[in-house]
């Protein structure tokens, strides 16, 4: 048996993510190493830049793989359907399985017919879907069982029918784990397609205990972990394997304060070495947590702050201000790099509630960088039900790739203006933190972007850059203008 796990890569982002299979990927095909040692697993990955369809499903049937997993986010659904075209076409067509958070609400009527498709955790259920095909060679979607007790559909068996079997089990609080990563019958897996890193994506827990309305981690509406002895076997292979670099993408570092704090001790203990990168919530801070913090190796906290602006319904998201006040603002001084992140598009919020958020958090919580983000409605968020509900107080609006375009607060012109304005406030704030080693004030960034957009000359172009709200887009523009008159910093 035969299993390929396929990821997809953009060789662009090396400079940060200098790594090509994606940490669903490996924990898919670490379960299948596990709960099959027999089986010939194999993780293969595809870069975004120059992609054809058709030479990945080439190379995938030259293999001869019996399943081959593809990825369901948002950013990889054309890819991965053009994809299982190919692969459904050929003569001696694998099953393709399609997995991950878009399957609970995708449009899969252009897909092909035999594909099946997986619901939650895919652990489980790939190991079924596979062990189907080892007994049954032709086993693909329309032989799925109407009766069938696996979060699993096709064309033939109604999604509804697999959502029952997609509720978690709250009374089990562990993940399923298999090989440990990087350990030697992981790296098994990756023959054929290698690369060398020292970066990793990395995961102790999964789900949230917040219930923030626009997050997608929310569809696990609880927090799991793996086992503690687990996670320090494989902090010790990446260590031994020479990676120094982590994104840890607990969606809040460890799940819970304690246990945060544990994977802080043992990255300190274990791995000193490694840098970490992870998200953080204010509310998790104490006097120990922030000793921790300063003991480690953090490349980069990440906090998401979201807004400030009170008229954002609270189910968006509520911060905890008098926490947020007595720990965050101290934490760059002592040597804590951290990111403020905000996000624009917010029903409620409008470009006076934007610019007091970001005067809040450059003046108030002196973060090391701040970033901004495009909203985008996840399916199965509280935020999506208020898609298109423009007889309610409170609704949005969005294109085909579910990014807020309207709001109850604001129209498609003041969102492009609050974007545009979000992107030139954080680029700057970026731009002087990396030439002069400090940022000034909002006021004076706040002058030093109206000026920019004002140009009668290069104010277009600034706009253009800016509404991407990429840091590096945005430094291209202060580069340009670096000979202007542009205030402090200037």
């Amino acid at each position: 048996m035969k299993v390929a796990v396929v990821s997809y890569f953009d060789s662009l982002r090396f400079d940060e993510y200098p790594i090509t299979h994606s940490l669903g990927a490996m924990r898919l095909g670490a379960y299948l190493r596990t709960a099959h040692p027999e089986w010939d697993v194999r993780l293969r990955a595809f870069d975004e830049r120059g992609y054809s369809a058709r030479a990945a499903a080439s190379a995938l049937l030259d293999e001869g793989f019996d399943v081959v997993g593809v990825p369901a986010y948002i950013w990889t659904m054309e890819r991965a359907r053009e994809l299982t075209e190919h692969l459904c076409a050929a003569e001696d067509a694998p099953l393709v399985v399609c997995g991950g958070p878009e399957t609970r609400a995708m449009d899969y009527t252009r897909w092909p017919q035999d594909t099946v498709y997986v619901m939650g955790q895919g652990e489980e259920p790939l190991v079924w879907l596979c062990e189907r095909r080892a007994t049954d060679p032709v086993f693909a979607g329309p032989s799925l069982e109407e009766d069938c007790t696996q979060p699993v559909y096709s064309a033939s068996r109604d999604r509804v029918r697999a959502y029952r079997y997609a509720v978690p089990d709250r009374g089990n609080r562990s993940l399923p784990q298999g090989v440990a990563l990087f350990s030697p019958e992981f790296e098994s897996m990756l023959d054929g397609d290698r690369i060398d890193t020292d970066f990793a994506w990395y995961e102790t827990a999964r789900g949230c205990i917040y219930d923030c309305s626009f997050c997608g981690h929310n569809t696990l509406p609880f927090f799991a972990t793996f086992d503690t002895e687990f996670v320090r076997a494989e902090i010790r292979n990446m260590r031994d394997r020479g990676i120094r670099r982590i994104f840890l993408i607990d969606p809040i570092l460890g799940g819970k304060a304690a246990r945060g704090k544990e994977i802080l001790r043992t990255f300190r203990d274990l791995a000193p070495e490694i840098a970490l990168t992870a998200y953080m919530r204010p509310e998790f801070l104490d006097d120990e947590f922030v000793e921790l913090l300063v003991e480690s190796n953090i490349h980069e906290l990440l906090m998401g702050l979201q807004t400030t602006n009170p008229n954002v319904p609270k189910h968006v998201r509520g911060n905890h201000f008098e926490k947020i006040m007595r720990f965050v603002p101290h934490l760059a001084a002592r040597g804590v790099p951290w990111r403020a992140e905000l996000i624009v598009g917010l029903p409620g919020d409008d470009m006076t509630g934007l610019r007091e958020s970001l005067r809040f958090t450059i003046d108030e919580l002196r973060p090391w960088s701040v970033h901004s983000y495009h909203l985008t409605a996840i399916p199965e968020t509280k935020l999506f039900e208020l898609l298109d509900r423009t007889d309610d107080d409170i609704w949005i609006k969005a294109d085909n790739r579910l990014r807020v375009v309207s709001a109850s607060s604001f129209d498609e012109r003041e969102l492009r203006e609050m974007l545009v304005y979000a992107g030139g406030i954080t680029s700057r704030h970026s731009h002087l933190r990396e030439r002069d080693g400090a940022a000034p004030g909002f006021d004076v960034l706040d002058r030093d972007v109206r000026g920019a957009l004002a140009d009668p000359v290069n104010g277009r172009s600034a706009a253009a850059a800016f509404i991407t709200m990429g840091h590096e887009a945005g430094h291209r523009v202060w580069r340009a203008r670096s000979g202007a008159a542009l205030g402090a910093g200037a």
